[in-house]
């Protein structure tokens, strides 16, 4: 362990996020317990990013509380976020709507190491193992076995952790789109069901965001959000001859924010592409061939998002 004044530590918002607030009580009997005893506890930290303590590092650096930092050792994005939901679940005081999210994230991140380490890429060592083609059968194999662990380890049926991992997708989606929402759902101030969920993630971000409003305002419980989430209606096969012909006069409602925030949500994977590369890849091995390849296209992606913020920057 070091101590903390040889590192600048970094915070990242996604894996903040993925730790449930304290209440303003926790939170002054923590400050009080920090002032009077020190931090005993070190700060969990990986790639110089907390990983654990994040409120004991804002109190501690605002007090200027010596502390330690323990050092995980991961090797991509994707672990970290891992580590930090199992982490998590071995708390007690976590809402039920946090633990159902925090199995969910952590199994679909566990997909995606089981399928990478899967292709020849061992999460522990650089190392090639037996190399093999990544395809969908053998990316709903490794889904398989992690649904199986996850199952016994929480105590819940396969099904349950698939379910789970389709709440965890559709509380990130609402997050995107208002990150106020999600905090307030999963520490249980707003009640809704996982059907309404799901129903509310699919709709349009202008509707996703009057919804929120509306949730936000009222103070119901499980009834009342049912009322509020618009349902789909399901289509039956007469009803598509019903169907009016599309025209300028029954065009859906313009949203001028529509197209970018589609494109805002497609980005977070990029990044966790580039990052997952940057953190297993070995470029001292790859190919002079291969690292031309990629100066090439991230040099595409670099004028092109620099042309998106210059035009961005010019509007503003």
């Amino acid at each position: 362990m070091t101590e903390y004044d040889i590192y600048t530590l970094k915070i990242d918002e996604e894996f903040k996020n993925l730790i449930p607030p304290l209440s303003p009580d926790e939170r002054k009997q923590l400050e009080e317990n920090l002032l009077q005893d020190g931090c005993r506890e070190p700060l969990c930290v990986w790639n110089k990013t907390i990983l654990d303590g994040h409120n004991r590092y804002e109190i501690c650096t605002r007090h200027q509380i010596p502390f330690k930092i323990a050092h995980i050792f991961l090797r991509s994005r994707e672990e970290a976020v891992a580590w930090i939901c199992a982490n998590q679940l071995g708390r007690r005081n976590i809402t039920d709507e946090s633990r159902r999210y925090l199995i969910g994230k952590r199994y679909k991140m566990e997909q995606i190491i089981g399928a990478h380490n899967a292709v020849g890429t061992n999460q522990y060592t650089r190392k090639e193992v037996r190399p093999k083609i990544l395809t969908e059968p053998l990316f709903e194999e490794t889904a398989c076995r992690t649904r199986e662990r996850l199952g016994k380890e929480y105590r819940i049926s396969h099904a349950t952790v698939d379910k789970y991992g389709i709440y965890a997708n559709a509380i990130d989606s609402l997050s995107r789109v208002d990150p106020e929402l999600a905090p307030k759902i999963l520490s249980g101030q707003i009640k809704i069901s996982q059907e309404n969920i799901l129903e509310l993630s699919r709709l349009s971000p202008s509707d996703i965001r009057r919804v929120s409003a509306e949730l936000t305002e009222g103070d119901a419980g499980y009834s009342g959000t049912r009322n509020i989430v618009p349902k789909r209606k399901k289509a039956k096969k007469q009803d598509y001859l019903l169907l009016p012909e599309i025209s300028v006069k029954n065009m859906p409602a313009y949203d001028p924010d529509a197209e970018i925030l589609s494109l805002v949500f497609t980005i977070p994977s990029w990044i966790s592409s580039i990052e997952r590369t940057r953190s297993s890849a070995d470029f001292t091995e790859v190919s002079s061939n291969a690292r031309h390849r990629l100066e090439n296209e991230l040099s595409r992606l670099q004028s092109t998002v620099d042309a998106v913020l210059t035009a961005v920057k010019e509007e503003i």
